[in-house]
């Protein structure tokens, strides 16, 4: 019988922590599986118009929780580095976390201004709008849906190539990596 009151011996992250990088994951699959559904909906129809409403919607949900990830890291303690790291791959992982977060906060920014150029508001869920303060700009516009594009993309990649080191660590390695991410039992 497990008492959960007892810390683990392991060190991991906190429960929040946790849980926003998981919900995280989540959030990125569901805004970019989401932009394939598309192709289904004529421009101008309401499907369409709802499958970009929840691109932008969850997008801007990725963007909340990074900033909480981000709080969240600078106001508690974060385990250390696992023992099982060493100094290069220590290095790797550091590197990949900040490309990971710096591309978490541009990637939603840059769609929040493609938006705008292309003269729409940006709305939450429908619970808040912002309007647009530039002006409409199709042609910037054809530019910057490249860059959210392109970001997106190396977001994804980056992503899979960090699941796939964790795997390896658990599978292979059968170290504490993953198991720091984890939830508790």
């Amino acid at each position: 019988m497990s008492n959960s009151s007892v810390p683990s011996a392991e060190p991991c992250y906190s429960l929040p922590l946790r849980a926003l990088h998981w919900l995280t994951v989540l959030a990125i699959v569901v805004t970019y599986g989401v932009t394939y559904l598309e192709d289904f909906f004529a421009r101008g129809t309401p499907g369409r118009a709802l499958i970009w409403w929840t691109h932008i919607s969850v997008g801007l949900t990725i963007l909340g929780f990074v900033i909480l990830r981000l709080v969240a890291r600078l106001a508690g303690p974060v385990p250390p580095p696992s023992a099982a790291l060493s100094r290069p791959v220590h290095l790797a992982s550091t590197t990949v976390h900040v490309l990971l977060y710096v591309l978490l906060v541009a990637t939603p920014l840059v769609g929040i201004y493609l938006a705008f150029l292309r003269g729409n508001e940006v709305t939450f869920f429908g619970l808040f709008t912002i309007p647009s303060p530039v002006e409409v700009d199709r042609t910037a516009a054809g530019q910057v849906i490249e860059w959210h594009e392109l970001l997106a993309n190396a977001l994804v990649v980056l992503a899979l190539l960090h699941a796939a080191a964790a795997l390896v660590h658990h599978h292979v390695l059968k170290d504490d990596v993953l198991r720091r991410m984890l939830p508790r039992r």
